[in-house]
């Protein structure tokens, strides 16, 4: 078999890639990442541990409603608070010297820099509520569900 040549079209590279630009844009600081200051000093930063929870919890039927009401109302909170943590994230060093330069790349580091975060903290306390909501409401349909069955063999039984 004869090899069968294929014009390139106009645009297109002929030559191989010689691999990424030499002006990568720097990464975005994330929490846990040392500090370097505008004048090289490095200061090191350490990222808040996440706080170890247990996993089981009771609620008093009688108070459920309420205790609805209230992690209701702790995670509408937090999601006020993580707007928050994003306003912070973006501050913009109105007067560009290097103090306010560097004060603006730590709190956008401190409140949007991935894990360790301001903002990761508050996502997942988002989801812990989120997840202790639905297992109040969870145990709550069951009771209702065991009530009303319960309720219907007593008025068969009657």
């Amino acid at each position: 078999m004869g090899r069968v040549s294929v014009p390139v079209p106009p645009g297109l590279y002929t030559e191989p890639s010689r691999g990424a630009p030499a002006f990568l844009p720097a990464p975005t600081p994330q929490a846990a990442d040392p500090t370097v200051l505008s004048t090289g000093q490095v200061i090191p930063r350490q990222a808040m541990p996440t706080a170890d929870v247990g996993n089981s919890f009771s609620v008093d039927l009688a108070t459920a409603p309420q205790v609805l009401r209230e992690l209701r109302q702790a995670r509408d909170q937090l999601q006020e608070l993580r707007h928050d943590a994003l306003f912070l994230g973006k501050i913009d060093p109105e007067t560009h010297d290097e103090v306010s330069r560097d004060a603006a790349v730590v709190f956008g580091a401190i409140a949007v820099g991935g894990q360790g975060s301001l903002l990761d903290a508050l996502d997942g306390g988002v989801q812990r509520l989120d997840g202790l909501i639905a297992a109040v409401e969870s145990e709550l349909a069951l009771y209702r569900s065991a009530d009303l069955a319960q309720a219907d063999r007593f008025d068969a039984n009657a």
